[in-house]
């Protein structure tokens, strides 16, 4: 019961009444003048131009194969620099009693306007990350790692919301780049902050972005063997946002008849990701934060397994700024296993495009 509550299916149209309801208390809130929003001319944003796809085109996805990069109309700094920032286990960040969404980590709800917080320790300096969610790898990826690869020397802890602190791939890549990430497990006063900002609108990566992500993380890639096929399962995974299901049994039989390789994301270790390096010419993936190892790779064509009641672009303008011009999308949802199964075969046997 507890899984069929959290299928997508459910949880998407949730998420959006939660966050119209929550809207409405941070309009309150801005009116007395706890909360202020990040400003207008801040978020305005502009065409970048089109990406492209093929095969099916996803629901709520307009009519099109291609979607439309947006970028920020006036590029945030890196990072700014606020004195006496007090910051929370939820990521709010409060200044002289205000609740300010650029140095907060995800927009506020009603818990976190409530009552201004009291700090139960004081820092001298400390990095906080401005960012808009706090659930999963892709979002650690997305709106933490890749801002921080873009500050240069890192000289003093990174503080972060509890929730992200505790997930295991925060210790895994604190240890690996040397830098000291803290939980914020009570309100804590930063005598002297530096707000990292978001230079991207959260999903719309970009070549540059992934360069520097790519140096920060020490990544070397290797060309892959030609007509290596990789499969990202997520058979036996469980969605730390949103249930969904696909037929993934049934294509690792398609990857494994084609003599590609399947990883099951559930199992799979770092390393593991990175020595599939050579398998991944083409890469077939569920929709789902695992995706983002593609950064470990130089893949040629890309195959995106998606559900109809949970999808966003980010993959695709991930896989564009990565250099992967070839682009496919299948839906699981719309078709019978054997239609799928059968979509994915045609989509294997035909030749890569350099660009759609």
């Amino acid at each position: 019961m507890k899984s069929a509550l959290r299928h997508a299916k459910i949880q998407a149209p949730l998420a959006i009444m939660r966050s119209g309801v929550s809207d409405i208390w941070r309009g309150a809130f801005t009116l007395t003048g706890r909360y202020r929003p990040i400003d207008a001319v801040e978020t305005k944003s502009t065409n970048c131009g089109d990406v492209g796809f093929s095969g099916d085109i996803p629901v709520r996805a307009g009519r099109a194969h291609k979607q439309t990069r947006r970028c920020f109309a006036a590029t945030p700094p890196p990072y700014e620099a606020v004195e006496n920032l007090i910051v929370t286990p939820a990521g709010a960040g409060w200044k002289d009693g205000v609740l300010y969404e650029k140095y907060s980590a995800s927009k506020p709800g009603l818990r976190s306007l409530s009552v201004r917080p009291v700090p139960a320790q004081e820092i001298a300096e400390a990095y906080f990350i401005q960012s808009e969610h706090t659930d999963t790898f892709g979002d650690w990826m997305s709106e933490y790692l890749a801002p921080l690869a873009g500050i240069g020397d890192i000289n003093a802890p990174v503080l972060l919301p509890a929730s992200m602190a505790a997930r295991p791939y925060v210790n895994r890549d604190a240890a690996r780049l040397g830098i000291e990430f803290v939980s914020v497990d009570a309100p804590v006063r930063i005598k002297k902050a530096r707000v990292i900002r978001q230079s991207k609108i959260i999903r719309y990566w970009t070549a540059p972005e992934v360069a520097a992500l790519r140096k920060f993380l020490d990544i070397k890639t290797v060309e892959p063997k030609p007509r290596s096929i990789l499969y990202l399962s997520r058979h036996g995974e469980t969605s730390e946002v949103a249930v969904r299901s696909h037929p993934n049994r049934t294509l690792e039989e398609v990857v494994r008849a084609c003599g590609g390789l399947v990883l099951r994301t559930a199992e799979t270790s770092l390393d593991q990701y990175m020595d599939a390096a050579s398998s991944a010419e083409t890469v077939i993936f569920d929709h789902g934060s695992a995706g983002y190892n593609m950064i470990y790779w130089r893949p040629k064509r890309i195959i995106e397994i998606v559900s109809d009641a949970w999808w966003m672009n980010a993959f695709l303008f991930f896989a564009d700024a990565i250099g992967a011009r070839d682009y496919t999308i299948i839906r699981s949802d719309h078709g019978r296993k054997a239609r799928i199964a059968e979509k994915l075969s045609q989509a294997l046997a035909a030749p890569l495009r350099a660009r759609l």
